[in-house]
């Protein structure tokens, strides 16, 4: 298992479009994906978990992935997230 913290830089934060965005790419992996924010841990290819999540503009998230696939996804979804989400 690999993680990061990264901070999400979008002006509102994981919201719909954003949580699709990142639930959408972190499932074209093999590996399991995880998103933390304030002691709560949801499946990072769920989008209805990362919306829960309440993470906000500015703040710091901790993506954990375990897998075959595990450095590329991670890297991939840490670009997408300091990208602003454009791919």
């Amino acid at each position: 298992m690999i993680k990061d913290t990264v901070v999400v830089i979008d002006k509102i934060g994981f919201h719909a479009r954003t949580a699709s965005l990142f639930a959408k790419k972190a499932g074209e992996f093999e590996s399991t994906v995880q998103v933390s924010f304030n002691d709560k841990t949801v499946n990072g290819k769920s989008m209805l978990g990362i919306m829960t999540l309440g993470a906000k503009s500015d703040t710091a998230i901790e993506i954990m992935v375990d897998g075959q696939d595990e450095k590329q996804a991670l890297e991939v979804l840490v670009d997408l997230i300091n990208n602003n989400f454009n791919s």
